[in-house]
């Protein structure tokens, strides 16, 4: 009985923990499709080239990173939903790779940078640390 009760209460707090993380990504990844769609090309104008590609360079990785994020936290929810095991979800893709394009790049600090990408970068690449903290975690549970 006390095991149950144990049990349930770690997957309401590890539910409460997805589904904040789910929100502050949800929430970056709106912000970011609104940058990048409204603000990043009147900013890119006045570029030079190399600049444009620098730029481009970093809003492709802010992407990739918001994917795997999204991916990793969907396939959570799904878990404590019971719609998969924890197993399946170390399958398949949702896991966070921690790969050079999504993580972190000193050039992402650099000053060719606009501050609104630098700022969205930055947020990412916190909640993309600390998801891989948690799925370092998940992975020992697993093996």
């Amino acid at each position: 009985m006390l095991q149950t009760a144990v049990q349930s209460t770690r997957t309401a707090v590890a539910g409460n923990v997805v589904e904040k993380m789910y929100d502050e990504a949800y929430t970056l990844l709106l912000e970011s499709r609104s940058y990048l769609m409204y603000v990043a090309p009147g900013l890119k104008q006045n570029m030079e080239p190399q600049d444009k590609l620098f730029v481009t360079y970093h809003a492709t990785r802010l992407t990739a990173r918001l994917l795997e994020i999204i991916s990793w936290l969907l396939a959570q929810k799904a878990v404590l939903r019971g719609e998969m095991t924890l197993a399946e979800s170390r399958q398949g893709g949702f896991t966070i790779s921690q790969d050079s394009v999504c993580a972190f790049d000193a050039s992402e600090e650099c000053g060719s940078i606009p501050n609104g990408l630098r700022g969205l970068l930055s947020r990412s690449k916190s909640l993309y640390e600390r998801l891989g903290r948690l799925d370092s975690m998940l992975e020992a549970k697993v093996s």
